[in-house]
């Protein structure tokens, strides 16, 4: 039933996300040839286009996932994956007036039903949501689940059902829970599986053993050839990873790991973010820059910058560039080692560039040629990599997203002398909920607990 009842919603969904489309568009093309009573004649061109249009909006909001359950996915996240389907859609749409109808159609216009159709679908959007939760609260398009197997997952699983309440979960019993069930107060089913399935119907079996019994899930699976029930299995993987998804190798499914969850368009969208805003920022900051480049120069002897080589995406090395804060040869007789508080290799005005985090606004450079990102992990020295990464699990994970100026880690306190294990998992929670949102609200947070810091020295 709920199956049934999930495609006749996908169908409206789908049929309203078309008459949206096509209705931005009949907007944008009534407010451009009204208004600024550009060319004539364009009726037959613009229903055909509209027709474009609206598939190519629904091929990249299927591309995108927006029509399978987002009863696990937060608002935000919704939202931003709306926003990107439809700017995929209308840059392929561009491409298409670019080969057949060049000059039929105004920049005006396509920026215009830019902004009225990102609007629009993301506002229904937003009503679906809401309603859904609506009918949810009310005992409606509920997913009663069955769960099988205690592994570690299994428990990340409840915690997560339990965390999002208006995704409309329901779990109707446990088999083979062990003593969990009475810790998270779920019924416990002591009946063969085959049984429980006649007996609750579930929408859904969530199955998750230790990886010690993964046998059992595939005596799990086996028992439940005879029913049409889908089944969900949990992996139970000890170790951090970043990014999964499924393969084909000659028919062989494979999963893969440790690859970030980002498209072209991602990469595109946040390289192009980091070069406007960085070369705003280099125009707006050179005087700023000019006077402490100055000052270093006549506080102590030795050049203004200073180049240290860091590890970056995917273990390239770098030269990352800083305003000198330190005496020349501040390290000939120490070797690597870590800044640490009142260091008395640091320069009077080197004080308080540090404490400041001024010495790093040099590495706007490094962000427009491209070797780092305003937002990522930060990037560390490749000595100290060698050490960390047998030292602490999952270290050169942080190596998968360009390296930053500002970071996760860095707004939340974990910056100098701090927990490196905290730092890695900020970074790493970073990579995996990776969104230009994300990287405006981390820009933002750095001016009010990035810039000045009590680890910071």
């Amino acid at each position: 039933m709920l199956k049934r009842n999930e495609k006749i919603f996908n169908f409206f969904q789908q049929l309203i996300d078309a008459i949206c489309a096509a209705g931005a568009w009949y907007i944008a093309f009534t407010i451009r040839f009204n208004i600024f009573k550009g060319q004539s004649g364009l009726g037959i061109l613009f229903l055909k286009l509209s027709i474009v249009l609206v598939i190519l909006t629904i091929y990249f909001f299927h591309k995108n996932k927006l029509y399978h359950s987002q009863r696990f996915n937060s608002r935000m996240k919704e939202i931003f994956t709306v926003l990107k389907a439809n700017t995929q859609a209308i840059l392929t749409f561009i491409i298409v007036l670019y080969f057949f109808a060049p000059d039929r159609i105004s920049r005006s216009m396509l920026i215009i039903y830019f902004i009225i159709s990102q609007f629009v679908l993301v506002a229904i959007r937003i009503m679906l949501r809401n309603f859904l939760r609506t009918l949810r609260k009310r005992g409606m398009n509920l997913r009663h689940i069955l769960l099988v197997g205690h592994g570690t997952q299994m428990k990340s699983y409840i915690e997560s059902v339990r965390k999002y309440k208006d995704a409309g979960i329901v779990i109707i019993g446990w088999i083979d829970s062990g003593d969990l069930h009475a810790k998270y107060n779920i019924k416990a089913l002591d009946l063969p599986l085959s049984e429980a399935i006649k007996k609750y119907s579930p929408d859904s079996i969530v199955i998750g053993y230790p990886g010690a019994l993964s046998h059992q899930t595939e005596s799990v699976l086996k028992a439940c050839h005879n029913d049409i029930v889908p089944i969900q299995v949990l992996p139970d993987l000890t170790y951090s990873f970043i990014g999964h998804h499924v393969e084909e190798f000659a028919g062989i499914p494979v999963l893969s790991f440790n690859q970030p969850n980002l498209s072209l368009l991602d990469y595109a969208l946040k390289r192009s973010f980091d070069f406007i805003l960085t070369f705003i920022g280099l125009l707006l900051l050179s005087p700023l820059l000019a006077i402490i480049a100055l000052i270093v120069k006549l506080g102590s002897k030795g050049p203004i910058f200073y180049g240290q080589e860091r590890m970056g995406l995917d273990g390239k090395k770098f030269l990352m560039w800083k305003f000198r804060s330190m005496k020349v040869d501040a390290e000939n007789s120490t070797g690597a080692v870590w800044a640490v508080k009142d260091d008395p290799r640091r320069t009077k005005i080197g004080t308080f560039l540090r404490s400041t985090s001024l010495d790093e606004l040099p590495q706007l450079w490094n962000v427009l040629v491209g070797d780092m990102s305003l937002v990522g992990p930060r990037p560390e020295r490749p000595v100290f990599v060698d050490k960390f990464k047998n030292d602490i699990p999952a270290y050169m994970l942080r190596h998968k997203m360009k390296t930053g100026i500002t970071g996760w880690a860095q707004v939340n306190g974990w910056r100098g002398d701090t927990s490196l294990h905290k730092r890695i998992e900020c970074d790493i929670y970073y990579i995996k909920n990776w969104s230009l949102w994300l990287d405006i609200r981390i820009i933002f947070l750095t001016f009010f607990k990035g810039f000045i810091n009590k680890n910071a020295y």
